[in-house]
């Protein structure tokens, strides 16, 4: 008996590691991307199949933190979407030049394929959970 059971053991192989399910490992949802006023490639802090908020603010600007508070809050449990920030540190330094940051809050919002769809300034920013809802519910 423990040698037919020995050769139906041994019958059945290994399991190679390719053939074992692989852990998801999902993106932190709110991420610094760069030093205050340093330069940053936004598109690269982008995650193919998730919707990404880029938050451009600064620490003295008041309303950057009531807005990018209700943006966490409004995306809180949506798994498909991510806030990126930038920390434009004055409205001169590279970072703030490169992607025409002229007034705050500022919002860039990418679909899940990493196409910039929104352009969200000012008060428009409030929109920003609703609208990143909307583009994670697309295909």
């Amino acid at each position: 008996m423990k040698r037919a059971l020995l050769l139906v053991l041994l019958s059945c192989g290994q399991p190679t590691i390719s053939k074992l399910p692989q852990p998801q490992i999902e993106p932190e949802k709110s991420v610094q991307i760069n030093a205050p006023g340093a330069s940053v490639d936004v598109e690269q802090s982008l995650v193919p199949g998730y919707v990404t908020v880029v938050d451009f603010w600064m620490e003295s600007c008041g309303a950057c933190h009531v807005v990018g508070g209700m943006l966490a809050v409004g995306v809180a449990k949506e798994a498909k979407i991510l806030i990126r920030k930038v920390d434009i540190l004055d409205p001169f330094t590279p970072v703030a030049d490169a992607y025409d940051i002229g007034a705050l809050p500022h919002y860039r919002v990418y679909d899940k394929h990493g196409k910039m769809r929104y352009l969200l300034v000012g008060n428009d920013c409030v929109k920003a959970p609703e609208i990143a809802k909307q583009l994670a519910a697309e295909p």
